[in-house]
This record gives structure tokens, sequence and C-alpha cells, in this order.
């Protein structure tokens, strides 16, 4: 196991980090669960009333998150280590997560956030990225005019890869509350203020 630089950093993923973001999907993100590694980060925007998942590749799911980072779409907040991505959280506009719970009216719609997905480097897990991850992408969507964030987490999550969208615990520690149960996951919210 290699030593872990100390310390990191995180902040807001700009378009100049595609190189080191795109290596961290390449290699390190999914090592320990290669079922995600075509990923990129592309499900939680991806439209999936007319796209089937399960029909999208590796390659084209890495082209599209490359044309998104290029554009300033792919939204979220990385953790750099001596230059390298060892964390990603996937964070925006309520309006661009197709996967959040919209079965009912939302009236914040426009000025909410959503926090989708945490991904950490094996060897960075336990040591506080992803509770910085989540602070700092509270902080981006604050400043970026939402009013409230949403996230969701699984109520049973059988194992590292079903939490994916982070534990229970760890938004509860960051001041998010319990909003409703939808199929098996809680759905949270967190007031941001000005």
């Amino acid at each position: 196991m290699t030593a872990r630089p100390s310390p990191f950093e995180v902040r807001v993923l700009l378009p100049g980090d595609a190189e080191a973001w795109l290596n961290f999907f390449d290699h390190e993100a999914f090592a320990d669960n290669p079922r995600w590694a075509s990923c990129y980060c592309q499900f939680p925007t991806t439209a999936h009333a007319t796209i089937v998942w399960k029909d999208q590749t590796a390659e084209g799911n890495r082209e599209r998150a490359c044309q998104r980072i290029a554009a300033g779409q792919q939204r979220g907040v990385v953790a750099f280590a001596q230059g390298r991505v060892v964390g990603w959280c996937h964070a925006g506009p309520w309006t661009e997560a197709t996967i959040m719970d919209d079965s009912q009216p939302e009236p914040l719609a426009e000025r909410l956030g959503a926090i989708t997905c945490f991904v950490v480097a094996p060897t960075w897990r336990g040591v506080g990225v992803a509770k910085a991850l989540l602070d700092a992408a509270c902080e981006a969507l604050r400043l970026a005019g939402c009013v409230a964030v949403d996230a969701w987490t699984q109520l049973d999550a059988p194992n590292l890869a079903a939490m994916h969208t982070g534990p229970l615990a760890l938004y509860e520690r960051a001041g998010f509350a319990k909003l409703r149960e939808v199929d098996g996951r809680w759905v949270m919210r967190k007031p941001l203020t000005p």
C-alpha cells in the first residue's frame, strides 16, 4: 500500500483539471469496484427517460465527461493531493440531476442544489476526504445562489460501492435532515444560509 501524502486540498472542478480528473476515473476511482468504471459520473445527469443507461459505453461516457468539463457543465468538487485527484463529489443544480426524486412538485427547484455521488480513492478513505468534499460542495452551491441542497443515501447499503451517494451519518453530521423516504433511500436536505 502506498503511503498517503498529506495534506489534500478541495476545490471546484475547473476545465483545466480535466486530465487529472480523467486519470482518476481511468485508474483509481473504481479500482475496487470495476462494475462502475464505465460511468465517468455521467449517470446523474443522463436523460434516463430517453437514454437506456445499460447501452452506454465507457468510451461514450468518457467523451461526454470531456465535453462537459470543457464547457463547465461537469459540476462538482475535487480533492487533490500532490497534483493528483484523490476524490470527487458530483454537485450541481437540482434541475440538472436527472436521478433526484421529482415525483412531486418542488417549489425550490430553480434555487436548489443536488449532491448525487462521491468517489474517493481507496487509499484515501477514512481520512476525512468525503467530509471535506461535502463541505466544499455545499459552499460552492451556496455561492452559486442555491438556498438549499438535496442529497440521498441508501438505507441499507450492503457495501462501500452502494455508499456512493454518501452515508446517512455523513449528511446528518453536516446538518442535513431527512426529508422523505423514496424507494429504500432517504432524500436529505440542508438549508444553505446566505
